[in-house]
């Protein structure tokens, strides 16, 4: 039962109290940086991992010059400094005038500015503007000119597939009927100083061109860290969020360790200025003593001792001659010892342990 009480006394002294309180603290602020170090991945991750795959549309406009051409805004999670492989894919149907054009150029430009696109404007004016008038070297941030032709198919390999596939041709008969034209514009284009912000595409392929619909395709080319984040992201969600809580606890143990030396040594003294002034058994806190004031106290005791020094020598002579009488002699003894209890002969003990002897004013009878 002792053992009891003694441990429960233990756990709850105040000292136990403050471990505890200490630990439930420290607790709550390792599970709040912990969460704050968790939501804090995600926002890292989305401003430094590019977006994989960007796919713009882009709408051709026809009968407003030579070639048909389209213009489309970019969005803004491009990244400086990173590769993009920049391809247009083109959708075309595989009718005879399509086949007959062979080959032809397709044209890339990715501009600072932003001119009115005219599929989504509200204003003639800017409907009817020559985009070319924005392609300008001071204005050009990436160009690239590009050949392709639509896949050839011989006729009679055309034919038997189709007679071998009926069924399947007739229930999807798009599949047969058109091509999709990839065409890579660039590979590992790397925005240094400035990022585009639009893009005009050129069909050089004159007004008889059939398409079906134009996209413009950049494919971040991940490297390193970027790659790994990307590829294995449930791995570097927890190494991640472990390096930025474990910065976190070291960054505010720094900070307490900091404050908490601020704070002590603006605390004042409480014991400054105080002595140690020894006074004979007792201890007792006074003002510093002088070098001088020690000096001369040291003087006076050394000149008392000195005194008492010879106080004894001066008695000495009488108390050998009381310890010299003989011990048979009892009466003369007794009379002397009397004799000097009544002469108030008395011994006090002063200043170290000396010995004096003081004489009564009666004296010696």
């Amino acid at each position: 039962m002792q053992y009891i009480k003694d441990s429960y006394t233990v756990a709850t002294s105040p000292a136990a109290k403050r471990t505890y309180l200490s630990a439930a603290l420290f607790a709550a602020a390792s599970l709040v940086l912990l969460c704050i170090a968790a939501l804090a991945y995600p926002v890292f991750y989305y401003n430094y991992v590019p977006k994989k795959v960007i796919s713009i549309p882009v709408h051709l406009q026809y009968n407003s010059g030579l070639n048909p051409y389209g213009l489309t805004s970019l969005p803004s999670n491009l990244m400086l400094e990173q590769a993009y492989d920049v391809s247009v894919e083109l959708t075309v149907p595989r009718s005879p005038v399509n086949l007959e054009r062979g080959n032809f150029m397709v044209s890339l430009f990715a501009i600072k500015s932003v001119p009115e696109n005219p599929a989504f404007s509200f204003s003639f004016s800017a409907a009817t503007q020559d985009p070319y008038a924005h392609v300008r070297e001071d204005n050009l941030v990436f160009m690239s000119r590009r050949p392709t032709l639509i896949p050839y198919e011989d006729s009679l390999v055309s034919t038997a597939s189709r007679v071998l596939f009926l069924l399947y041709h007739i229930l999807y008969p798009g599949v047969s009927e058109k091509a999709t034209l990839t065409i890579p514009m660039g590979e590992l284009v790397e925005f240094k100083n400035v990022l585009p912000l639009s893009i005009l595409v050129d069909v050089e392929a004159g007004q008889t061109l059939q398409v079906y619909s134009a996209t413009v395709t950049l494919v971040a080319r991940l490297t390193g860290i970027r790659w790994a984040m990307y590829n294995h992201r449930i791995i570097s969600f927890v190494v991640c969020t472990t390096i930025f809580w474990v910065a976190e606890m070291l960054s505010m143990g720094l900070a307490w360790f900091l404050l908490d030396s601020v704070i002590s040594g603006r605390q004042p003294d409480k014991l400054g200025g105080a002595k140690w002034d020894v006074d004979t058994d007792d201890f007792r806190m006074g003002p510093p003593i002088s070098y001088d004031e020690a000096s001369e106290g040291d003087t006076r005791l050394k000149h008392e001792d000195d005194n008492d020094d010879v106080k004894v020598k001066e008695e000495s002579p009488e108390r050998e001659t009381l310890v010299d009488q003989p011990a048979d002699d009892e009466d003369d003894g007794e009379d002397v010892w009397r004799e000097t209890g009544a002469g108030g002969t008395s011994f006090s003990h002063e200043k170290g342990g000396s010995l004096r002897r003081r004489s009564s004013r009666g004296g010696k009878a």
